[in-house]
Protein backbone atom coordinates (compact mmCIF):
# COMPACT_ATOMS: atom_id res chain seq x y z
CA UNK A 1 0.00 0.00 0.00
CA UNK A 2 1.51 3.44 -1.19
CA UNK A 3 1.37 6.76 0.69
CA UNK A 4 -0.83 7.83 -2.60
CA UNK A 5 -3.83 5.56 -0.21
CA UNK A 6 -4.46 8.23 2.02
CA UNK A 7 -7.73 10.84 2.48
CA UNK A 8 -6.63 13.57 4.99
CA UNK A 9 -8.41 13.56 8.03
CA UNK A 10 -9.37 16.35 10.64
CA UNK A 11 -6.76 15.48 12.96
CA UNK A 12 -8.96 17.72 15.74
CA UNK A 13 -12.04 15.35 15.46
CA UNK A 14 -9.58 12.64 16.32
CA UNK A 15 -10.46 12.91 19.60
CA UNK A 16 -13.88 12.84 20.47
CA UNK A 17 -13.44 11.70 23.89
CA UNK A 18 -12.77 15.54 24.05
CA UNK A 19 -14.97 17.04 21.78
CA UNK A 20 -17.12 20.32 21.34
CA UNK A 21 -17.18 19.91 25.51
CA UNK A 22 -13.39 20.89 25.97
CA UNK A 23 -13.33 23.57 23.26
CA UNK A 24 -16.34 25.12 25.39
CA UNK A 25 -14.77 24.79 28.27
CA UNK A 26 -12.37 27.59 28.41
CA UNK A 27 -14.54 30.00 25.84
CA UNK A 28 -16.78 32.90 28.19
CA UNK A 29 -19.46 31.81 30.21
CA UNK A 30 -23.56 32.14 28.25
CA UNK A 31 -26.48 32.84 29.82
CA UNK A 32 -28.51 29.83 28.78
CA UNK A 33 -31.81 30.75 26.46
CA UNK A 34 -34.71 28.91 27.72
CA UNK A 35 -35.04 25.77 25.65
CA UNK A 36 -37.87 25.75 23.14
CA UNK A 37 -40.29 22.71 23.81
CA UNK A 38 -43.00 23.18 21.14
CA UNK A 39 -42.75 24.52 17.66
CA UNK A 40 -42.72 28.20 16.62
CA UNK A 41 -45.64 29.85 14.81
CA UNK A 42 -45.83 29.71 11.52
CA UNK A 43 -43.54 26.82 11.15
CA UNK A 44 -45.44 23.70 8.92
CA UNK A 45 -43.12 20.92 8.86
CA UNK A 46 -43.17 18.71 6.30
CA UNK A 47 -42.33 15.30 8.69
CA UNK A 48 -42.13 15.81 12.10
CA UNK A 49 -40.24 13.30 14.90
CA UNK A 50 -40.38 12.35 18.25
CA UNK A 51 -36.95 11.24 19.59
CA UNK A 52 -36.40 9.95 22.91
CA UNK A 53 -33.22 8.95 24.72
CA UNK A 54 -33.61 5.89 26.97
CA UNK A 55 -32.00 3.94 29.29
CA UNK A 56 -32.35 -0.31 27.81
CA UNK A 57 -30.70 -3.17 27.42
CA UNK A 58 -29.97 -5.18 24.70
CA UNK A 59 -28.44 -9.10 24.13
CA UNK A 60 -25.11 -7.95 22.23
CA UNK A 61 -23.38 -11.60 22.89
CA UNK A 62 -24.83 -15.07 24.88
CA UNK A 63 -25.15 -14.24 28.21
CA UNK A 64 -26.43 -11.43 30.31
CA UNK A 65 -28.29 -8.62 28.54
CA UNK A 66 -25.98 -5.34 27.91
CA UNK A 67 -26.89 -2.15 29.88
CA UNK A 68 -27.17 0.94 27.29
CA UNK A 69 -29.06 3.91 26.00
CA UNK A 70 -30.41 4.58 22.94
CA UNK A 71 -32.92 6.89 20.82
CA UNK A 72 -36.52 5.89 20.08
CA UNK A 73 -38.01 7.29 17.26
CA UNK A 74 -41.79 7.39 15.99
CA UNK A 75 -42.95 9.84 12.87
CA UNK A 76 -45.62 12.03 14.12
CA UNK A 77 -45.83 13.59 10.44
CA UNK A 78 -44.75 12.86 7.16
CA UNK A 79 -43.60 9.57 5.68
CA UNK A 80 -43.13 6.79 7.78
CA UNK A 81 -40.17 5.84 6.14
CA UNK A 82 -38.36 9.05 7.12
CA UNK A 83 -37.32 6.86 10.19
CA UNK A 84 -35.68 3.15 9.81
CA UNK A 85 -34.64 0.99 12.93
CA UNK A 86 -31.46 -0.96 12.81
CA UNK A 87 -32.61 -4.27 13.84
CA UNK A 88 -30.87 -5.91 16.65
CA UNK A 89 -28.52 -2.65 17.50
CA UNK A 90 -28.59 -0.24 20.39
CA UNK A 91 -27.89 2.59 18.02
CA UNK A 92 -30.85 4.66 16.64
CA UNK A 93 -32.43 4.64 13.46
CA UNK A 94 -31.78 6.19 10.74
CA UNK A 95 -33.54 9.43 9.19
CA UNK A 96 -34.13 9.78 5.80
CA UNK A 97 -34.19 13.35 5.00
CA UNK A 98 -34.64 15.11 1.48
CA UNK A 99 -33.14 18.56 0.45
CA UNK A 100 -35.60 21.34 1.00
CA UNK A 101 -37.88 19.46 3.83
CA UNK A 102 -39.05 21.30 6.99
CA UNK A 103 -38.57 19.14 9.60
CA UNK A 104 -39.62 19.47 13.33
CA UNK A 105 -38.07 16.84 16.08
CA UNK A 106 -39.72 16.61 19.21
CA UNK A 107 -36.53 15.57 21.27
CA UNK A 108 -37.40 14.15 25.16
CA UNK A 109 -34.55 13.48 27.43
CA UNK A 110 -35.33 10.01 29.21
CA UNK A 111 -31.88 9.82 30.65
CA UNK A 112 -30.86 10.63 34.15
CA UNK A 113 -28.18 12.80 32.54
CA UNK A 114 -28.61 16.41 30.63
CA UNK A 115 -28.67 15.90 26.98
CA UNK A 116 -29.05 17.68 23.74
CA UNK A 117 -28.87 16.11 20.33
CA UNK A 118 -26.54 17.87 17.42
CA UNK A 119 -27.12 17.23 13.79
CA UNK A 120 -24.00 16.44 12.67
CA UNK A 121 -22.92 18.06 9.24
CA UNK A 122 -26.43 19.56 8.56
CA UNK A 123 -26.50 23.26 8.03
CA UNK A 124 -28.88 24.30 11.13
CA UNK A 125 -29.52 27.42 12.37
CA UNK A 126 -27.50 28.18 15.71
CA UNK A 127 -30.20 27.65 17.79
CA UNK A 128 -30.98 24.14 16.39
CA UNK A 129 -27.51 22.71 16.64
CA UNK A 130 -27.51 20.97 19.79
CA UNK A 131 -25.31 23.05 21.47
CA UNK A 132 -24.45 22.53 24.88
CA UNK A 133 -25.90 25.91 26.56
CA UNK A 134 -29.13 24.17 25.56
CA UNK A 135 -28.92 21.44 27.50
CA UNK A 136 -32.18 19.49 27.87
CA UNK A 137 -32.40 18.69 31.58
CA UNK A 138 -33.53 14.90 32.74
CA UNK A 139 -37.28 14.76 31.52
CA UNK A 140 -37.50 17.75 29.49
CA UNK A 141 -37.59 18.20 26.10
CA UNK A 142 -36.43 20.27 23.28
CA UNK A 143 -38.21 20.91 20.28
CA UNK A 144 -35.80 21.52 16.72
CA UNK A 145 -36.90 23.52 13.21
CA UNK A 146 -34.73 23.75 10.40
CA UNK A 147 -34.81 23.05 6.78
CA UNK A 148 -32.64 20.54 4.81
CA UNK A 149 -30.27 22.44 3.42
CA UNK A 150 -27.43 20.12 2.67
CA UNK A 151 -26.40 18.30 -0.39
CA UNK A 152 -27.47 14.18 -0.68
CA UNK A 153 -25.09 12.57 1.71
CA UNK A 154 -24.40 10.84 4.40
CA UNK A 155 -24.82 12.69 8.38
CA UNK A 156 -25.31 11.50 11.83
CA UNK A 157 -26.80 12.80 15.08
CA UNK A 158 -25.43 12.42 18.74
CA UNK A 159 -25.71 13.78 22.05
CA UNK A 160 -23.70 17.20 22.66
CA UNK A 161 -23.60 18.16 26.51
CA UNK A 162 -20.77 19.49 27.79
CA UNK A 163 -19.02 16.93 30.10
CA UNK A 164 -21.19 14.31 28.94
CA UNK A 165 -20.93 13.82 24.81
CA UNK A 166 -18.19 11.02 25.20
CA UNK A 167 -20.31 8.87 27.64
CA UNK A 168 -23.39 9.09 25.85
CA UNK A 169 -21.64 8.14 22.89
CA UNK A 170 -20.04 5.36 24.06
CA UNK A 171 -23.44 3.61 25.63
CA UNK A 172 -25.21 3.86 22.32
CA UNK A 173 -26.54 7.18 21.25
CA UNK A 174 -25.87 8.01 17.77
CA UNK A 175 -27.60 7.17 14.44
CA UNK A 176 -27.19 7.98 10.80
CA UNK A 177 -28.96 11.15 9.05
CA UNK A 178 -29.58 10.05 4.91
CA UNK A 179 -29.74 13.45 3.10
CA UNK A 180 -30.89 12.68 -0.44
CA UNK A 181 -32.13 15.34 -3.81
CA UNK A 182 -33.56 15.19 -7.22
CA UNK A 183 -29.82 15.13 -8.77
CA UNK A 184 -28.39 11.87 -6.36
CA UNK A 185 -31.75 9.99 -7.15
CA UNK A 186 -31.16 10.79 -10.87
CA UNK A 187 -27.67 8.46 -10.91
CA UNK A 188 -27.63 4.96 -10.98
CA UNK A 189 -26.68 4.27 -7.46
CA UNK A 190 -27.77 0.73 -5.66
CA UNK A 191 -30.87 1.48 -3.53
CA UNK A 192 -32.62 -0.36 -0.77
CA UNK A 193 -30.78 -3.38 -0.05
CA UNK A 194 -27.56 -2.42 -1.88
CA UNK A 195 -27.41 0.95 0.01
CA UNK A 196 -25.80 -0.31 3.25
CA UNK A 197 -24.92 1.59 6.94
CA UNK A 198 -21.69 0.71 8.19
CA UNK A 199 -21.09 2.38 11.66
CA UNK A 200 -18.11 1.25 13.65
CA UNK A 201 -17.31 1.53 16.81
CA UNK A 202 -15.14 0.60 19.51
CA UNK A 203 -16.40 -0.74 22.89
CA UNK A 204 -14.67 -3.04 26.13
CA UNK A 205 -17.12 -5.57 27.21
CA UNK A 206 -16.49 -7.53 30.51
CA UNK A 207 -17.52 -11.04 31.33
CA UNK A 208 -20.89 -10.03 32.15
CA UNK A 209 -21.46 -8.16 28.67
CA UNK A 210 -21.34 -4.86 30.79
CA UNK A 211 -19.92 -2.00 28.57
CA UNK A 212 -16.71 -0.53 30.61
CA UNK A 213 -16.11 3.16 30.21
CA UNK A 214 -15.14 5.17 33.60
CA UNK A 215 -16.02 3.66 37.25
CA UNK A 216 -19.81 4.78 37.86
CA UNK A 217 -20.60 5.56 34.27
CA UNK A 218 -23.88 4.71 32.25
CA UNK A 219 -26.70 3.34 32.50
CA UNK A 220 -28.25 0.94 35.41
CA UNK A 221 -25.22 0.60 36.92
CA UNK A 222 -23.03 -0.29 33.81
CA UNK A 223 -20.36 -0.33 35.77
CA UNK A 224 -19.44 -0.29 39.61
CA UNK A 225 -18.90 2.65 41.52
CA UNK A 226 -15.58 0.38 43.00
CA UNK A 227 -14.19 -0.75 40.17
CA UNK A 228 -10.41 0.04 38.92
CA UNK A 229 -9.75 -1.74 36.43
CA UNK A 230 -10.38 0.44 33.88
CA UNK A 231 -8.85 3.78 33.88
CA UNK A 232 -9.16 6.36 30.93
CA UNK A 233 -6.67 6.81 28.30
CA UNK A 234 -4.98 9.27 30.48
CA UNK A 235 -4.87 8.40 34.44
CA UNK A 236 -6.29 11.88 36.02
CA UNK A 237 -7.44 13.44 32.20
CA UNK A 238 -10.43 11.74 31.35
CA UNK A 239 -10.70 11.70 27.30
CA UNK A 240 -7.47 13.85 27.02
CA UNK A 241 -6.59 11.38 24.08
CA UNK A 242 -10.04 9.78 24.27
CA UNK A 243 -11.32 5.88 24.68
CA UNK A 244 -10.07 2.64 22.73
CA UNK A 245 -12.35 -0.39 23.35
CA UNK A 246 -10.82 -4.42 22.61
CA UNK A 247 -14.18 -5.19 20.65
CA UNK A 248 -15.46 -3.93 17.39
CA UNK A 249 -18.49 -3.53 17.01
CA UNK A 250 -20.11 -3.34 13.68
CA UNK A 251 -23.64 -1.33 13.08
CA UNK A 252 -23.84 -2.33 17.29
CA UNK A 253 -23.08 -5.84 16.96
CA UNK A 254 -19.97 -7.97 16.96
CA UNK A 255 -18.60 -10.60 14.46
CA UNK A 256 -20.39 -8.89 11.68
CA UNK A 257 -21.23 -10.68 8.29
CA UNK A 258 -23.53 -9.07 5.89
CA UNK A 259 -25.17 -11.45 3.04
CA UNK A 260 -24.85 -10.08 -0.06
CA UNK A 261 -25.56 -10.57 -3.56
CA UNK A 262 -23.44 -11.02 -6.86
CA UNK A 263 -24.12 -6.95 -7.51
CA UNK A 264 -23.17 -3.78 -6.43
CA UNK A 265 -23.42 -1.70 -3.06
CA UNK A 266 -23.31 1.51 -2.01
CA UNK A 267 -21.23 1.19 1.76
CA UNK A 268 -22.17 4.46 3.83
CA UNK A 269 -19.12 4.25 5.87
CA UNK A 270 -19.18 6.06 9.67
CA UNK A 271 -16.43 6.11 12.62
CA UNK A 272 -18.45 6.36 15.55
CA UNK A 273 -15.82 5.26 18.20
CA UNK A 274 -14.74 7.68 20.56
CA UNK A 275 -11.11 7.62 19.63
CA UNK A 276 -10.21 5.29 17.31
CA UNK A 277 -9.13 5.96 13.69
CA UNK A 278 -9.27 3.15 11.19
CA UNK A 279 -6.91 2.48 8.08
CA UNK A 280 -9.66 0.87 5.88
CA UNK A 281 -8.80 -1.66 2.91
CA UNK A 282 -10.02 -4.69 1.45
CA UNK A 283 -8.65 -7.99 2.95
CA UNK A 284 -7.54 -8.98 -1.00
CA UNK A 285 -6.64 -6.06 -1.75
CA UNK A 286 -9.31 -4.66 -4.17
CA UNK A 287 -9.29 -0.91 -4.13
CA UNK A 288 -11.84 1.13 -2.74
CA UNK A 289 -13.79 3.32 -4.81
CA UNK A 290 -15.07 6.10 -2.64
CA UNK A 291 -18.22 8.26 -4.51
CA UNK A 292 -18.70 10.80 -1.12
CA UNK A 293 -17.20 11.92 2.48
CA UNK A 294 -18.42 14.24 4.61
CA UNK A 295 -19.69 16.99 2.34
CA UNK A 296 -21.75 14.41 0.19
CA UNK A 297 -20.90 12.48 -3.42
CA UNK A 298 -18.32 13.99 -5.24
CA UNK A 299 -17.71 15.00 -8.80
CA UNK A 300 -16.38 11.93 -9.58
CA UNK A 301 -15.11 8.36 -7.99
CA UNK A 302 -11.78 8.32 -6.52
CA UNK A 303 -9.91 4.97 -6.31
CA UNK A 304 -7.43 4.54 -3.56
CA UNK A 305 -5.88 1.36 -1.65
CA UNK A 306 -6.38 2.24 1.72
CA UNK A 307 -8.54 5.52 3.56
CA UNK A 308 -8.05 6.53 6.85
CA UNK A 309 -11.31 7.69 8.80
CA UNK A 310 -10.91 9.37 11.98
CA UNK A 311 -13.94 9.86 14.57
CA UNK A 312 -17.14 11.57 13.28
CA UNK A 313 -15.68 11.30 9.72
CA UNK A 314 -18.17 9.36 6.84
CA UNK A 315 -17.07 7.97 3.28
CA UNK A 316 -19.10 6.16 1.42
CA UNK A 317 -17.86 3.02 -1.24
CA UNK A 318 -19.01 1.47 -4.12
CA UNK A 319 -18.46 -2.06 -3.89
CA UNK A 320 -18.85 -4.49 -6.91
CA UNK A 321 -19.59 -8.23 -5.81
CA UNK A 322 -20.32 -9.35 -9.28
CA UNK A 323 -16.55 -11.15 -9.72
CA UNK A 324 -16.90 -13.01 -6.50
CA UNK A 325 -17.82 -16.54 -6.29
CA UNK A 326 -20.85 -17.96 -4.11
CA UNK A 327 -19.52 -18.77 -0.35
CA UNK A 328 -16.50 -16.50 -0.42
CA UNK A 329 -15.93 -13.86 2.42
CA UNK A 330 -14.40 -10.93 1.32
CA UNK A 331 -13.82 -8.54 4.90
CA UNK A 332 -13.36 -4.82 5.33
CA UNK A 333 -10.21 -4.61 7.35
CA UNK A 334 -8.42 -1.83 9.06
CA UNK A 335 -4.63 -2.29 8.51
CA UNK A 336 -1.62 -1.86 10.66
CA UNK A 337 -0.04 2.19 10.28
CA UNK A 338 1.74 4.46 12.99
CA UNK A 339 -0.15 6.01 15.97
CA UNK A 340 0.46 9.81 17.46
CA UNK A 341 3.82 8.71 19.79
CA UNK A 342 1.54 10.12 23.08
CA UNK A 343 -1.19 8.60 22.66
CA UNK A 344 -1.59 6.37 24.97
CA UNK A 345 -4.71 3.54 25.96
CA UNK A 346 -6.22 1.37 27.91
CA UNK A 347 -7.18 -1.72 25.22
CA UNK A 348 -5.66 -4.62 24.11
CA UNK A 349 -6.37 -3.99 20.94
CA UNK A 350 -3.96 -0.98 20.17
CA UNK A 351 -4.36 1.99 18.38
CA UNK A 352 -2.84 1.37 14.87
CA UNK A 353 -2.98 -2.18 14.94
CA UNK A 354 -4.47 -4.52 11.98
CA UNK A 355 -7.58 -6.17 12.33
CA UNK A 356 -10.77 -7.34 10.69
CA UNK A 357 -14.14 -4.91 10.79
CA UNK A 358 -16.66 -7.06 8.85
CA UNK A 359 -16.87 -9.84 6.36
CA UNK A 360 -19.48 -10.22 3.14
CA UNK A 361 -20.52 -13.85 2.78
CA UNK A 362 -21.73 -13.55 -1.09
CA UNK A 363 -25.07 -16.07 -0.81
CA UNK A 364 -27.06 -15.38 -3.93
CA UNK A 365 -26.21 -14.61 -7.80
CA UNK A 366 -28.19 -10.93 -8.49
CA UNK A 367 -28.67 -9.42 -11.71
CA UNK A 368 -25.17 -7.06 -11.75
CA UNK A 369 -26.92 -3.97 -13.75
CA UNK A 370 -24.86 -0.74 -12.51
CA UNK A 371 -21.80 0.47 -13.68
CA UNK A 372 -19.66 2.68 -11.68
CA UNK A 373 -20.64 6.53 -12.82
CA UNK A 374 -17.69 8.39 -13.72
CA UNK A 375 -19.57 11.70 -13.33
CA UNK A 376 -21.40 11.88 -9.65
CA UNK A 377 -21.57 15.65 -8.36
CA UNK A 378 -22.44 18.72 -10.67
CA UNK A 379 -23.15 22.28 -10.56
CA UNK A 380 -23.25 23.08 -6.76
CA UNK A 381 -19.56 22.39 -5.84
CA UNK A 382 -17.95 25.27 -3.65
CA UNK A 383 -15.07 26.41 -5.81
CA UNK A 384 -12.05 27.77 -3.94
CA UNK A 385 -11.62 31.10 -6.03
CA UNK A 386 -15.57 31.82 -5.28
CA UNK A 387 -14.40 32.86 -1.94
CA UNK A 388 -14.72 36.32 -0.32
CA UNK A 389 -11.70 36.13 1.47
CA UNK A 390 -10.19 33.54 -0.88
CA UNK A 391 -6.55 36.10 -0.72
CA UNK A 392 -6.96 36.57 2.36
CA UNK A 393 -8.26 33.27 4.12
CA UNK A 394 -8.51 33.03 8.09
CA UNK A 395 -6.42 30.53 9.85
CA UNK A 396 -7.92 28.63 12.78
CA UNK A 397 -5.42 26.83 15.14
CA UNK A 398 -7.02 24.05 17.14
CA UNK A 399 -4.62 24.15 20.46
CA UNK A 400 -4.24 22.88 23.60
CA UNK A 401 -2.56 24.34 26.67
CA UNK A 402 -2.16 22.09 29.73
CA UNK A 403 -5.07 20.23 28.69
CA UNK A 404 -7.45 23.38 28.04
CA UNK A 405 -8.49 23.54 24.23
CA UNK A 406 -8.70 26.30 21.85
CA UNK A 407 -8.73 28.17 18.96
CA UNK A 408 -5.91 30.08 18.32
CA UNK A 409 -4.82 30.20 21.86
CA UNK A 410 -8.40 31.84 22.87
CA UNK A 411 -9.35 29.80 26.24
CA UNK A 412 -11.19 32.61 27.57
Amino acid sequence: MGDRGSIARRDFLRYTGVGASALLAGLPAMSAPAAPSRGAAGFTPDVEIELTAVADVIALRPGPATPIWSYRARVLKGNPATVQPMPDSYLGPTLRLVRGQQVRIHFINGLDQPSIVHWHGLHVPETMDGHPRFVVHPGSRFCYEFEVRNRAGTYWYHPHPHAYTAEQMYFGLAGLIVVSDAAEQALALPRGEQDLPIIIQDRILDADNRMHYLPGSGPHGAQDETTDDVTPAMPGFPGVTGFFGDTILINGRADTTFEVGTCAYRLRILNASNSRTYRLAWRDRRPLDVIATDGGLLEEPIRRDYVMLAPAQRIEVWVDFSRDEIGTEPALMSLAFTESANTTHNSTLAPGARFPLCQFRIARETEADLDLPQQLATGDMPQVQDAVNRDHPRIFNITNDRYQWGINRLLK
